[in-house]
């Protein structure tokens, strides 16, 4: 599908009124590189009447459209090919089809016009991803397992001395599923992680209590950069666990519109942060490694260093890190030795 596509169904069947005729500005991309970067002002999430959103960024353009026949979320990935200030040129990842659209600003509101066809659009919030109109692949489950150097039967949260809104830990996977190579807006992240809550008591809990979730990518608002945001309906599409050292994660990619696009072929990273300031000095009898053995107040890791990695190009589907090295610090609790996937049909 092009965007041409979801623009002709936009005025065809949802929002008839919001279309108008288009002027041809001769502004548009060649496909051979950008020229010029698209303007920052057309950045961010724009709505029409109704769930029917458009995500644009520096690289790729994401649409958003609830279909009232079936009352779920179908989602376009489109990477951007060639740009100017004011247009374009996209290419659809799963079709390889491509089209050219143009922007400008009406007052607050963005208007984009692909041949004969202009919607206007407002600003938007974020749509609700819980629920898909089904995968883009065959895979209905996922499972990957993040194997540490050593994970703790229990962690500290909330601690008095760390500051509110603070990400603890983190655990999770970057998918890259418009497979631009980037890590970017229309991306996806599967993810175990745990902020100070301002309401939250100090306590003592295994690492699997504080859950997963799945965290959307979204441009920010007429700025350079992302953000991601996740809602309590898609954390049950994710169960973790842990036995021992081993966090696994489960996951039902049938009914998140995003994670519906995940494959054997999809590019992704995996990543393990944790923040823990004025360590403590006591050594807990029978842990491995504890708070008394850092000097650092985060520690980070990464499967791979850099870049991405795809499940398919490893035997079996399972990597191994080298030990100790580490991004940032020296808690064995991030220090990441294996990873593997399993995809079912």
């Amino acid at each position: 599908m092009t965007l041409n596509s979801v623009m002709a169904v936009l005025c065809g069947t949802l929002l008839l009124t919001a279309c108008g005729g288009g002027s041809d500005s001769g502004d548009t991309g060649t496909g051979g590189g950008p020229s010029a970067p698209l303007s920052t002002a057309y950045y961010g999430m724009w709505q029409l009447d109704g769930d029917t959103y458009v995500g644009i960024s520096e690289r790729s353009i994401t649409t958003y459209v609830n279909d009232p026949t079936q009352g779920c979320m179908e989602v376009g990935l489109f990477n951007i090919l060639s740009s100017t200030a004011n247009s374009v040129v996209t290419e659809d990842v799963e079709t390889s089809e491509r089209s050219t659209s143009r922007f400008a600003m009406s007052g607050g509101n963005l208007r984009v016009t692909e041949d004969n066809v202009t919607l206007e659009f407002v600003p938007g919030d974020y749509p609700d991803l819980s629920n898909g109109c089904g995968s883009a692949s065959s895979v209905r489950s996922m499972t990957f397992s993040l194997a540490l150097d050593y994970l703790p039967p229990a962690v500290s949260i909330n601690r008095g001395v760390q500051l509110t809104g603070r990400v603890e830990y983190q655990y999770g996977v970057h998918f890259d599923i418009n497979r631009n190579n980037v890590a970017d807006a229309g991306d996806v992240l599967v993810q175990l992680q745990h902020f100070k809550s301002a309401s939250g008591s100090a306590e003592e809990t295994a690492l699997s209590n504080l859950g997963a979730n799945i965290w959307a990518v979204f441009p920010r608002k007429q700025a350079l950069g992302t953000t991601t945001t996740s809602s309590s309906n898609s954390a049950n599409m994710v169960q973790v666990q842990q036995n021992d050292s081993v966090l696994t994660f489960n996951v039902d990619v049938r009914t998140h519109p995003l994670v519906g696009f995940i494959d054997a072929q999809t590019p992704m990273f995996v990543y393990t942060y944790i923040n823990y300031p004025q360590p403590e000095a006591d050594v807990i009898a029978g842990w491995l490694d504890g708070p008394w053995n850092w000097s650092s107040e985060t520690h980070e890791d990464r499967y791979p260093d850099s870049g991405f990695t795809q499940p398919n190009l490893h035997a079996n589907m399972q990597m191994l890190d080298a030990p100790n090295d580490l991004i940032k610090g020296e808690a064995k609790w991030v220090d990441i030795n294996a990873v593997s996937f399993s995809f079912s049909q």
